[in-house]
């Protein structure tokens, strides 16, 4: 009896490790998973390179992340909500595509060429350069100044002024095409760029604002992103939270430009939060500087603010006026066209809504709070003494609002289309205000964007991609490995890699395989609506180490070629690719 008892235990023990052997975790790198240097291949040399320029070693995460076209990476979502008519709307951009990367670049002024469009492929970080050049000045170790800006007039302009649209991409604009008449007229009365791109990728606030600033790209000035790892290996905001330049290591036109005229030269900037400072500069922190003015918006307080140590908030504009934001609020009823105290079907009380963190949710997303901003603009403007002296002055102003409502509602949606509306509205007030304070086309003007916005995907075959997931789906294959998963980039802990032998191009090989249906929380409700035909499907175009982009030379970045997808073009005319038809 004992005898019999003991083989039923043995038996059932082997069975038991069986069961554990075949239902236990996979690892390491499956036989079929494609190379980095095949995936870089099937994504092409124009988007490869982009990625090239946007890495940073040793402060980009250890993979960078490139979703398929359409696809992005967000956090949970609900699964219940596919298919249905009211589908998750919050979506993220940094991904490298054409219909991310394109953006306008129009000049504007009386020694700006009238009605002239130019298909030449160009990037933002070339418009710099191109005021160096308008104002006279040595700007050495950046991008070439734009094409066309060679003869220029002998008499500097008295300021040049540069409005950035966040989320303003051609796609936006194109999706809304009536809500930009201010934006066409200056097309049609300068220069306009049809072929322009950001530069680099990934498509983030952060980088994308230095770029502009200083003429050069992540790789040069050092701020990646958003997010960063930092010299005491922490993962950081770039800017601190706190409007601190530290982490910018690329001197600005601003800065040098500035400190060349004894900071004669007025520099300013309204924007929205820390990361959009890089298209000034450093301020006080930067060698012989001083502080600049800069207007940065405070969530949690409803409130403009800066931080001192670097910048200068104007005394004007130390007492926040929310009563004026309010009374805005109270006129947006009329701006949809149907009388129901809504604005599209948003209550008052929702959009002044605030989170469980004291955040507004939507109050910086609705028109609103643009013509809010640009009575800052404009009040700057009108106080600083622009233009004059022989000078020339330097305005940055970035219109968050755009970016804000794509989050809140998706580009494809009305209230979009009101929120350019209102932007359009405000860029035409500040032309006016130019032509009264410096007189008409004795300045500079331009408009860009830092990145177009990414549509719905459910309407384009696209998928929303759990970052969640991803983190759990890793340290099941490689072990306890992951700091932190963005819409970009994987953070590692290297220290524990490199004990447990994980190699960072395995896991890149093995995220090159990784599934829609691998994608997908185990018993996560609505799991059920994802079609069987799709959970097969390919999540990522590429995944690459940090080695592996870091040691891509110029000639292996051109050997790559075309490339498998369309939206990989980011150089041919627009017309070739779907982009710019025409402009209104």
């Amino acid at each position: 009896m004992v005898k019999r008892v003991l083989i039923i235990a043995i038996v059932a023990a082997v069975i038991a490790a069986g069961a554990a052997y075949l239902l236990r975790p996979e690892t390491g790198v499956p036989e079929a998973a494609p190379t980095e240097r095949e995936m870089a291949a099937s994504i092409g040399t124009d988007v490869m390179r982009h990625l090239h320029r946007g890495h940073v070693p040793g402060r980009s995460g250890e993979i960078m992340l490139v979703p398929k076209p359409h696809h992005f990476i967000i956090g949970d979502w609900d699964l219940t909500t596919l298919g249905s008519d009211t589908p998750t709307l919050s979506t993220s951009h940094p991904n490298p595509w054409a219909y991310l990367a394109r953006v306008p670049i129009i000049l504007y002024g009386d020694t700006v060429p009238r009605g002239r469009t130019i298909e030449e492929s160009v990037d933002i970080t070339q418009l710099a350069p191109t005021y160096a050049r308008m104002v006279g000045f040595a700007l050495d170790g950046t991008s070439a100044p734009l094409p066309g800006f060679d003869q220029l007039d002998p008499t500097p302009p008295k300021a040049i002024v540069t409005v950035v649209i966040d989320g303003g991409g051609w796609n936006a604009l194109q999706e809304h095409p009536d809500s930009w008449p201010n934006m066409a007229r200056l097309m049609r009365e300068g220069t306009t760029f049809t072929n322009a791109t950001i530069g680099s990728a990934p498509s983030v606030t952060g980088a994308l604002h230095a770029n502009f600033g200083t003429g050069t790209y992540p790789v040069t000035h050092r701020i990646p992103g958003n997010q960063m790892r930092g010299p005491d290996g922490k993962n950081h905001d770039t800017w601190q939270r706190n409007a601190d330049p530290s982490f910018l290591e690329a001197p600005t036109l601003a800065d040098l430009w500035d400190v060349a005229n004894g900071n004669e030269a007025v520099i300013a900037t309204v924007s929205y939060e820390g990361w959009h400072l890089g298209m000034i500069g450093h301020g006080a922190a930067f060698p012989k500087g001083d502080k600049d003015i800069a207007v940065l918006w405070e969530l949690d307080e409803d409130a403009w603010w800066i931080n001192e140590n670097f910048y200068s908030l104007p005394a004007y504009l130390q007492e926040t006026d929310i009563s004026q934001l309010e009374a805005y609020e109270e006129q947006l009823d009329r701006r949809d066209h149907v009388e129901d105290g809504t604005w599209f079907g948003h209550t008052i009380e929702e959009i002044q809504e605030v989170n469980n963190q004291g955040k507004a949710v939507v109050r910086p997303g609705v028109p609103s709070f643009v013509r809010f901003t640009g009575d800052a603009v404009v009040e700057i403007l009108r106080r600083e003494p622009f233009g004059a002296d022989g000078i020339t002055d330097f305005y940055w102003i970035e219109m968050k609002m755009p970016d804000y409502a794509g989050h809140a509602w998706n580009v494809t949606n009305p209230e979009q289309a009101d929120v350019i509306a209102e932007t359009d509205a405000q860029i035409g007030r500040l032309v006016s205000e130019l032509d009264n304070k410096l007189g008409e086309g004795r300045y500079v003007f331009a408009v860009s964007a830092d990145h177009g916005q990414q549509p719905l995907p459910d309407l384009l075959g696209g998928w929303r991609i759990n970052s969640n997931e991803i983190e759990r789906d890793v340290e099941s294959r490689f072990g306890t490995i992951v700091e932190k998963v963005t819409p970009s980039d994987i953070y590692f802990d290297v220290d524990v890699m490199e004990r447990e032998g994980v190699r960072l191009a395995d896991v890149a090989r093995w995220l090159g395989t990784y599934t829609i249906g691998e994608n997908i929380r185990d018993g996560a409700p609505g799991a059920e609506n994802v079609p069987d035909a799709r959970r097969d499907d390919k999540i990522f175009a590429g995944v690459f180490s940090t080695e592996f982009l870091a040691n891509l030379s110029d000639q292996q970045i051109d050997s790559f070629g075309r490339g498998d997808y369309p939206q990989g073009d980011l150089t041919s005319p627009p017309q070739e690719t779907g982009g710019i038809q025409a402009i209104p």
